[in-house]
């Protein structure tokens, strides 16, 4: 490690300029390390140089942070964009001129002889959309009480089947695409969020078509045989096996009936299920005593 040489007034000439040890270092032109640290540390103590000015990580203490004009907050933010906090918009609408009571019933800043802090309702359910139109100060009770409150106005009651989706693209009336949108999420050109408002739905039902998308190259579901005709090609072929292996379960039928197709066709075991519960031969009893009656054994 290399010995840095400096005169007492060099290290009085930095601390005078600098507010911490690490600034004392980089004036002097010191690698930063923890023994550097610690050893000019030692020398400022040892030559009684002032450091009462320094501030140490408190590097904005007493300064005040610039704050962003109103006119740069109540706007429309981009679709990726983070939501503006509440206190900033409050700060913002009173710079404005808005009046600091609720617009519905006129409750002003305090209740009970206790603050009260109002809210920002986004009149039209975006959080995005931060112009002074859209914008309202309403006491809590108020807000509850409004179509878009917790996001009322962006939520359904479950998300629609991708079939849905599918069918929006295909009907011509200026619904946005879904495949489209779920790409631009994939290519990182849309959020989840904004797409779910667009498709109406959930963010984690677009992040599930997000991942169909991409492992399949389209958002429709795999085709699923139905069971009806799954019941009907496989019955024999259930029955025969079960009475062949009366003490096999519905799982094990199922497993080995898929292995033995060869076509990648498969059966589910409630399929199984269903079969032999029609058939009566849901228990090895049931199947032992068909095998009797079909042997003529009383």
């Amino acid at each position: 490690m290399p010995r840095y040489r400096y005169s007492p007034e060099a290290l009085t000439a930095a601390a005078a300029e600098a507010r911490s040890i690490a600034e004392v270092l980089r004036l002097l032109g010191i690698p930063m390390s923890g023994g550097s640290h610690a050893h000019i540390s030692r020398q400022l103590k040892r030559f009684g140089i002032d450091t009462s000015h320094f501030t140490g990580q408190g590097h904005s203490r007493g300064v005040r942070g610039r704050r962003q004009a109103s006119s740069q907050i109540l706007v429309r933010l981009p679709p990726d964009a983070a939501r503006t906090p509440g206190f900033r918009l409050r700060r913002a609408l009173a710079a404005i001129g808005v009046p600091e009571r609720c617009e519905t019933c006129g409750l002003g800043p305090r209740w009970q002889d206790a603050p009260l802090i109002l809210h920002v309702d986004h009149i039209n359910g975006d959080r995005l959309d931060n112009r002074p139109p859209n914008l309202r100060l309403l006491c809590p009770n108020c807000h509850s009480q409004t179509a878009t409150f917790a996001g009322r106005a962006r939520a359904q009651v479950g998300a629609p089947a991708s079939s849905d989706l599918s069918a929006r693209s295909e009907s011509g009336d200026g619904l946005p695409d879904a495949a489209t949108l779920v790409g631009q999420v994939s290519a990182g050109h849309m959020t989840t969020v904004e797409a779910a408002r667009l498709l109406g739905c959930t963010r984690d039902h677009v992040s599930r078509l997000r991942r169909r998308l991409d492992a399949t190259g389209t958002i429709a579901p795999r085709t699923r045989i139905r069971d009806r005709p799954v019941q009907h090609r496989f019955r024999d072929s259930v029955i025969r096996f079960a009475l062949a292996h009366p003490e096999a379960g519905s799982r094990k039928i199922a497993e080995a009936l898929t292995d033995a197709s060869g076509t990648g066709a498969a059966i589910s075991h409630r399929t199984v299920q269903v079969i032999l519960r029609e058939a009566g031969l849901t228990t090895a009893e049931a199947r032992r005593s068909r095998l009797s009656r079909s042997a003529g054994v009383a």
